[in-house]
């Protein structure tokens, strides 16, 4: 028999019309992976379709009253392939992964920076573990300033802790998105954990964008809108480089702002914070989910679909890579929208990729509106920051050794 730590995954998918029933299938399935082991925690991922208080009575009906976190996005990643319809659910069994988990709700009236504070001392609370390894969130993708509430768990976790997570999404209708807890399906909120696993957890992340023309200096932001780029109204980066009107960009903006981000320099790391741009304003400032410094180097960024995949398998190996000589039991996949919209049918392929890389292991994912992670991986320690047009990969390891009794 084995002694010692063991961390076991399991992954059920389910495309069952009603909620209730989904969630059932996708737990059960879930649970025999598991091999019906006992369930430390759940990660729990549906489209929009599914957000309905029944979803969890579905769960809780199969399992009893397990931890569980999660939200809503616009198509679910199994180890079977992207689905635009559908429930995911990730059931983890660990004998050393401790957690504690919290939630912060009414953002928009509360204030991003307070709200993520508010959810972090919480999570600290919950946890009542001296050892800290990494923060999991799922938060409301129509908060305009997603960096603020990061900026806020960072306040109180500390600026090189790790975070990793997605903004929940309803498929561009950007009307109302939905995040799941044990306490029910909540909006304008943010859920999480706050990990203890002595660093079982490794993060990848890349997005493949190449920067086009010269560098042009930030002048003014105001919050998470792009006031000014070298001294004009932002927008006019894209009337130069398009020689189209402001009108002409203000109707396509937010399909431009997917082929073409802006990429925001960030010293000392290799890849560029992309920024994907909402709309624009009445002044022709850039307003964008995250945020951006003044001072900061902004590009025109352009993505290709060989680029993209070149991308996730450098996420890959950097996510495996982290986990150091410990093996991977399973993995979380965060994507962002736009990169499903530059991919299309190529996001299977993106997919394959990544197992090229992580081998036939239990993988949940996301199609999210923003991605939560470090520039770099767990073991450099690197800053989190708000990305878009990213893909986020979370393994999940233990070590290879363990003490055989015979």
């Amino acid at each position: 028999m084995f002694k010692g730590m063991a961390t076991f995954v399991g992954v059920g998918f389910s495309e069952k019309k009603d909620p209730y029933l989904a969630a059932q299938e996708a737990a059960k399935l879930a649970l025999y992976q598991l091999h019906h082991r006992e369930i430390s925690f759940g990660i729990l991922f549906s489209t929009i379709h599914f957000a309905d208080p029944r979803l969890l009575e579905g769960v809780s009906y199969a399992l009893g009253n397990i931890k569980i976190l999660g939200c809503t996005g616009a198509a679910i990643i199994t180890p079977g392939g992207l689905s635009n319809y559908g429930v995911g659910l990730m059931l983890i069994n660990s004998d050393k992964i401790k957690f504690g988990t919290a939630a912060a709700h009414d953002i928009s009236s509360k204030g991003a920076r307070a709200s993520g504070e508010d959810f972090a001392h919480q999570a600290l609370k919950s946890l009542s573990a001296t050892q800290r390894d990494l923060a999991l969130i799922f938060s409301d993708g129509l908060i305009e300033n997603g960096s603020d509430l990061l900026r806020g768990i960072k306040d109180v976790l500390g600026l090189s802790f790790p975070i990793f997570g997605g903004s929940s999404a309803d498929n561009f209708r950007f009307s109302k998105t939905f995040q799941y807890s044990n306490a029910g399906v909540f909006t304008d909120s943010l859920v999480g954990a706050l990990f203890s696993g002595e660093n079982f957890f490794g993060i990848g992340l890349r997005h493949g964008w190449k920067p086009l023309g010269k560098p042009r200096p930030i002048t003014k932001v105001k919050g998470n809108v792009i006031k000014s780029i070298e001294g004009k109204p932002a927008v006019t980066i894209y009337e130069d480089y398009f020689g189209k009107t402001r009108k002409e960009i203000e109707r396509s903006i937010t399909r431009i702002s997917i082929y073409y981000p802006l990429g925001l320099y960030v010293p000392g790391e290799t890849e560029y914070l992309l920024r994907n741009s909402l709309r624009i304003d009445e002044d022709g400032g850039l307003v964008c989910q995250g945020d951006a410094t003044e001072g900061a180097e902004a590009r025109i960024m352009m993505g290709t679909k060989d680029w993209a995949l070149e991308a996730a398998t450098q996420a890959a190996v950097e996510a495996k890579n982290a986990l150091g000589n410990r093996e991977i039991k399973g993995a979380i996949i965060l994507e962002s929208i736009s990169r499903n919209k530059l991919l299309g049918r190529l996001t299977d392929k993106e997919l394959s990729r990544i197992k090229e890389v992580l081998g036939d292991i239990p993988m949940l994912g996301l199609c999210t509106y923003g991605e939560q992670a470090p520039l770099k991986s767990l073991e450099h320690y690197g800053e989190t920051y708000f990305h878009n047009e990213t893909v986020a990969i979370l393994t999940i390891g233990e070590p290879h050794a363990r003490n055989i009794i015979a």
